[in-house]
This record gives structure tokens, sequence and C-alpha cells, in this order.
């Protein structure tokens, strides 16, 4: 769960959002291109060490672009980035994690869509497997810390 001490502060408002946030099935992840055009993309997310996390591909345009500028926002959303009715967009911080980092967002990711990871990514996963010999190779995690 986020950092309750750092929420708590804003009269319980913020932790009821955070909430919401780590209850989320679908968040719409905000970054910015080079001239400024936000860019929303559907992710799946996890709580994660006083932030929130997910999985991407290393080669992903997410990556180009936080690399480039780190500021971004996160919503609750449905399957295709919609934000849902009534969520708050939070501000924040992405930043690309360490291999070590990512084996733990996989498993925090594996252990919350449980039925739809074992269809979309473990099927992924072998297939690159048997492609380049390796299931997770391919795989980073950006890891948002939210202002406040």
């Amino acid at each position: 769960m986020h950092d309750q001490k750092n929420s708590a502060h804003i009269d319980g408002i913020l932790l009821v959002m955070t909430a919401e946030l780590d209850a989320a099935r679908y968040i719409a992840f905000v970054s910015f291109r080079k001239e400024g055009t936000p860019v929303s993309t559907a992710v799946w997310v996890v709580p994660f060490e006083g932030g929130y996390a997910f999985t991407t591909d290393p080669d992903s345009w997410k990556i180009k672009r936080i690399l480039n500028n780190p500021a971004v926002t996160i919503q609750v959303s449905n399957v295709r980035g919609r934000p849902k009715r009534g969520s708050v967009a939070f501000a924040g911080t992405a930043e690309v994690l360490d291999p070590a980092a990512v084996a733990r967002v996989r498993e925090a990711v594996r252990a919350k869509y449980r039925i739809m990871y074992r269809l979309l990514i473990e099927r992924s996963d072998k297939k690159a497997a048997k492609k380049d010999g390796s299931a997770s190779a391919g795989t980073a995690a950006i890891k948002v810390v939210l202002e406040g």
C-alpha cells in the first residue's frame, strides 16, 4: 500500500484516494513527449515500495518518454485507459527499475492478476523463451512515486 504516513497529513483524503489506486485493475499512465504532448496508456498496476509499478517492454515508448521527462500522472481507468468517473489524476515521478526490482514487480503483478496474467503474460513469455531463450529478459518495470 502507498505510504500512509505521507498520505494521512491531508485529513485522510489522499489516503482514501490512494486506496482506490491500490485496488485498481487498470490505470491510465500518462507520460509526455518531448514537445509536451501527453500520451495515455492503460496498464496493470500494483502498489510497490512506496509507489505504484507496472511491467513493460524495455524498448517501449513509455520508457523512452520517462527517460526524457519523468513527470507523469496516473488515474484509475478502464481497460482502454479511459479515466473512471470521479477518479482523481495524481501527479508523480516515474523511474525505470533495476532488474532485481523488476522481478519483484513481476511477482506482485502475477499475484494480483492471476488468471489474466497466466492467459496473457505467461503465454507471451513462453513464446519469447522459445524464440530468444529467456522468458523474462525483455521485461522492464516502471515505478511512479506520487507527489505530496
